[in-house]
């Protein structure tokens, strides 16, 4: 029950349009496992361009949330007259992700809080200036953003505080404490991102930040559990669903993948899309294991040539996507045994199921992927395979003698029901 109530109440946040303006192509950090470092040109694009782009997306209707960042956004100049601007056009609430180090200043965090910033999202990646500041390759890093932290804390407490830690190799045995560390002074708030395998933290860090997720399952899990506190709201990102058994509500939401597709990387996935992979990711093969996308290019790869299932639709029911779990509670009853009735009373009305691992059904039939459209679109694509392909599959089902054939369960039933769900057939 507790799971389901958690859910419902991040779909509102999810729900959200929402849209990240770039005004910073630099930093002041020299993160050793940064994702955009060979992007970093110490540039500001122009004013005019910035105060358009804000302008457009409030009209193509992201009125509910403008994230002004990427990369240090508060080292632009024109930092908080942005913020300004961005709610005389009238977002609805406006945020920005950051590194503290500007936040150092105390005329500098009034200046923005009085042009109107509402929520700050302070990268902290140790709770000692040890980790973060080697994290982070700048000195004093550490001790100058805690300091900006407690007097935003102390002297505004109106303003939405969270913070986002990288986790990688170096701190992931530390995760908890560091969550413990920010809950004394008050933060309730966290995004916990899995390091992804890009530039400088992938070409020149590889051994020293990248790590197998089930090494560490207990120091993961003792973070998770932090998330039960009524008080505290945790949300992850990149880390495989696999991750969060017996805590499903941290699953981030599948529509996320279109975000990694289809934002920075669209030229790149396009044309891995629309050649039919000969044109592959830069980073395709070497970085595939730890990547949070594999299975997005990997089942394209082996689905792009694979023939629809032909099925009598009179006697099939699929076992389809829903966009939300709420949807889910609504379609397919709001308990595991209630959602196990729902498939009996199919079987007994001899009703083919597609889409339904055996170990919830012993005669079962997989929907095969619809192949794309003649002109191989990116879009066409990543809706399919948010649809129909992005299924997962519990850590235990490694075991059951089913796991190379069974394609396993859409995701949003996972979210919804649990991983224990899944049987494996031993």
């Amino acid at each position: 029950m507790e799971n389901k109530k958690k859910l419902i109440l991040k779909e509102a946040t999810q729900k959200e349009n929402r849209i990240w303006v770039r005004i910073a192509s630099a930093c002041n950090n020299i993160c050793i496992f940064c994702l955009d470092s060979d992007a970093q040109n110490w540039t500001f694009p122009e004013e005019e361009k910035i105060k358009h782009e804000i302008r457009v997306w409030y009209i193509k209707g992201y009125e509910n949330r403008i994230i002004i960042s990427w990369w240090e956004a508060s080292i632009n100049p024109k930092f908080s007259n942005y913020i300004a601007y961005a709610k005389e056009v009238w977002y609805n609430k406006i945020q920005t992700v950051t590194n503290w180090n500007m936040f150092f200043s105390e005329e500098f965090c009034k200046k923005v809080f009085k042009a109107w910033l509402e929520e700050v999202t302070f990268s902290f990646h140790g709770h000692n200036s040890t980790l973060h500041d080697y994290l982070v390759a700048t000195p004093w890093a550490f001790k100058k953003s805690l300091k900006g932290l407690i007097y935003v804390k102390k002297n505004f407490p109106d303003i939405i505080v969270n913070i986002d830690i990288v986790v990688n190799k170096v701190n992931v045995k530390y995760l908890h404490d560091i969550v413990s560390f920010f809950m004394k002074l008050w933060v309730y708030e966290y995004d916990i991102l899995q390091i992804v395998p890009f530039w400088r933290g992938f070409s020149k860090y590889k051994k020293q930040l990248f790590y197998n997720i089930e090494d560490y399952s207990q120091e993961l899990t003792n973070t998770w559990k932090l998330s039960t506190i009524n008080w505290m709201y945790m949300w992850t990102n990149r880390f495989p669903a696999e991750a969060f058994e017996w805590y499903e509500d941290l699953i981030q939401d599948p529509r996320k993948v279109k975000w990694e597709v289809m934002w920075e990387w669209i030229n790149m996935f396009s044309k891995f899309i629309k050649t039919k992979w000969l044109s592959k990711p830069n980073c395709f093969w070497d970085a595939c294991n730890v990547c949070f996308i594999k299975q997005y290019c990997h089942n394209f790869i082996n689905n792009v040539n694979r023939p629809s299932l032909n099925y009598n639709k009179d006697n099939t029911f699929i076992l389809r996507w829903e966009e939300f779990p709420s949807e889910v509670y609504k379609k397919y009853w709001e308990s595991k045994e209630n959602f196990l009735e729902f498939l009996h009373w199919k079987k007994m009305k001899n009703i083919k199921l597609i889409n339904v691992p055996k170990c919830l059904w012993w005669e079962w039939l997989f929907e095969k992927y619809n192949d794309l459209n003649p002109e191989y679109e990116i879009n066409d694509y990543t809706k399919k395979y948010i649809k129909n392909l992005y299924r997962k599959k519990s850590l235990r089902c490694n075991k059951c003698r089913y796991n190379e054939t069974c394609e396993w369960i859409w995701i949003n039933f996972i979210r919804s029901y649990w991983f224990n769900i899944l049987k494996p057939i031993i």
